[in-house]
């Protein structure tokens, strides 16, 4: 199928979801419907993410605006597609990119949606300030996806010097007890550690942490190849252990 359009219909896009379908690997399917609970199974088709991102990119080619405006399937490749074409357009100010963020975000209700859309939000690095204190607003979101969303882009954009303090700030005023809520700031600490080492063991000495959230972001610096073994060792003996 031609993804490359100068303008989307309803008659496109049906063609669209049928080519998706022609997609599918029903032994992936299996396997990734078991990866992502929150996603029922008959939503999903199991396309691999590579061959979604291609997809995506080549629909960014022509004009990605009106693609968005017809795709409406609950399909989860759809809606992955959905945000990979969200991250790839070339926004016109601070005030688009945000609307085009904020819609998608709307959508997100498990954790690989949330982390292919977080992961391909390029645009962050054009409004990269504007952005920190945007997502503040998802932050204090009863909406834990939002929560989690916020989360993974500071963990992809925000882990350097300039922000490391306010983002272990952020991720320690975060209450939600929600499981992917809480993996998502182990991964956070986890991967700051790599990049931001010694103002991130610092903060694991003072935080707010609940007990399996420290402890998960432990085990997440131990089984990382991007930190040493030194680190790893002294990190073992932070450990929280159970009276």
């Amino acid at each position: 199928m031609n993804l490359i359009l100068n303008e989307w219909t309803e008659s496109d896009y049906l063609e669209f979801v049928g080519f998706l379908k022609t997609q599918a690997d029903e032994k992936y399917r299996n396997f990734h419907s078991s990866l992502v609970p929150n996603a029922p199974k008959s939503d999903i088709l199991g396309i691999r993410i590579p061959r979604l991102r291609e997809i995506g990119k080549e629909i960014s080619k022509g004009n990605a605006r009106s693609f968005l405006d017809v795709s409406k399937s609950e399909l989860y490749e759809d809606r992955m597609v959905r945000g990979i074409v969200t991250g790839l357009i070339k926004t016109n100010d601070f005030s688009d990119f945000t609307a085009l963020v904020d819609n998608f975000a709307d959508e997100v209700d498990n954790w690989a949606i949330c982390d292919c859309f977080c992961a391909g939000l390029k645009e962050v690095k054009k409004y990269k300030s504007e952005f920190f204190s945007h997502i503040q607003t998802y932050l204090d979101s009863k909406d834990d996806w939002k929560i989690r969303i916020a989360l993974v882009v500071m963990l992809d954009y925000y882990l350097e010097d300039e922000y490391i303090d306010e983002v272990l700030k952020r991720c320690d005023s975060v209450e939600s007890t929600y499981y992917y809520v809480s993996m998502a700031k182990a991964w956070l600490v986890a991967t700051a550690v790599a990049k931001c080492r010694d103002k991130t063991i610092e903060y694991l000495h003072n935080n707010s942490l609940d007990d399996e959230t420290f402890n998960k972001a432990i085990q997440k610096c131990i089984e990382s190849r991007r930190i040493d073994e030194q680190t790893k060792a002294y990190l073992r003996t932070l450990k929280r252990r159970k009276e």
